[in-house]
């Protein structure tokens, strides 16, 4: 707080400010909707009305946003920040690789603790390499982007992030050492680091000063989605694959009747996960095995995901911040200063 208040430099737009009150309710009633279709789909399956119905009317309140913001005088978003090629590189990867960094996260804890059942300890073991870099680096990231090209290390993080995850698609479910996570979860966890302060920073740099408190908030909105996102996409996936897996080799099993029947029954209502959490000797527990194969199967499939987001994220940067400059942002921020100081100075006949 101390610092913050002796070193911290206050942006002002020069028109003023007011609150946005229809952008902030329309934004956030659609996002809200949005989101509770992604999470309620996996479970509720996606084509139940409530599901449906959440997905169209978040999509009819954020078009409404939009349209809110394009008339607004005082925007809580001004879209124009999207004619800047940064701002909006920096904005899709700040979604896509947050999704393929908690993605792996959470596809990780699910591994060791519901799937391997493993001591809560050695659970923690690879979370001190996929998120202690940041910690560490971070600081040693700031002083980097004085000198190096951002899109380079936005670029270097998500390419470790995904090798990271690619990796991890190789694990064998029945082994339970922690030795082959310790290298995808470090490759992971650097380049989290490289990226997760590269994203704002980018984002800060490529618009007018007087935008840089929204461009910031913007930025750690969607970075937080893309967070949001991870669990619910990943867990869509790997549980999803999982049941499918589960249901296919149970079906050819020479399970006995009543540990096939019960197996059947629990893995309908709880998925493979609930039949590889069954007590050895209660009907059904005969087919644990089939049910930890089918779960490696679709956490494998998950992390192959999040390793897919991540490169999708390097190659969105590696070439879209191709000809940006390390600070001062680019020529299309001083373009749109020049746009916003107009229309500031239109609204201002008089200081002009």
């Amino acid at each position: 707080m101390a610092l913050t208040a002796l070193l911290a430099t206050e942006s002002k737009a020069p028109e003023g400010r007011r609150l946005d009150v229809p952008g902030q309710i329309t934004f956030a009633i659609g996002l809200i909707l949005v989101l509770y279709g992604a999470v309620e789909g996996p479970e509720s399956g996606w084509t139940t009305l409530p599901v449906m119905l959440a997905f169209a009317l978040g999509g009819v309140f954020l078009a409404g946003f939009v349209l809110v913001e394009l008339g607004a005088d005082s925007p809580i978003f001004d879209l124009k920040l999207f004619r800047n090629r940064a701002f909006t590189v920096s904005s899709v990867v700040a979604v896509i690789g947050m999704l393929a960094f908690l993605g792996a996260c959470f596809s990780t804890s699910m591994w060791l603790g519901p799937v391997q059942h493993q001591d809560p300890i050695r659970v923690a073991i690879p979370f001190l390499l996929l998120q202690g870099p940041a910690f560490v680096l971070i600081p040693l990231v700031s002083r980097l982007l004085h000198k190096v090209a951002p899109g380079w290390l936005l670029t270097s993080g998500f390419a470790l992030m995904a090798a990271g995850s690619l990796l991890f698609t190789g694990l064998d479910v029945t082994d339970t050492s922690l030795i082959p996570f310790l290298l995808p979860s470090a490759l992971i966890g650097i380049g989290f680091a490289l990226t997760v302060s590269s994203v704002t920073a980018v984002a800060l740099n490529s618009v007018p000063p007087q935008l840089a408190g929204m461009a910031s908030a913007t930025t750690n909105m969607l970075r937080d989605l893309g967070f949001a996102l991870g669990p619910v996409v990943v867990g869509a996936v790997a549980l999803s694959g999982a049941g499918s897996a589960f249901a296919e080799s149970l079906a050819g099993t020479g399970l006995p009747v009543a540990h096939a029947q019960a197996a059947a029954e629990i893995g309908r209502e709880g998925g493979p996960i609930a039949v590889n959490s069954l007590p050895e000797g209660v009907p059904g527990s005969a087919a644990h095995d089939l049910a930890l194969q089918a779960l490696g199967s679709g956490f494998s499939t998950a992390y192959l995901v999040c390793g897919i987001a991540a490169a999708a994220a390097a190659l969105l940067t590696a070439f879209g911040m191709i000809g940006i400059r390390a600070r001062g942002g680019s020529a299309e921020a001083d373009s749109l200063d020049a746009v916003t100081s107009g229309r500031a100075s239109d609204r201002q006949p008089a200081a002009r």
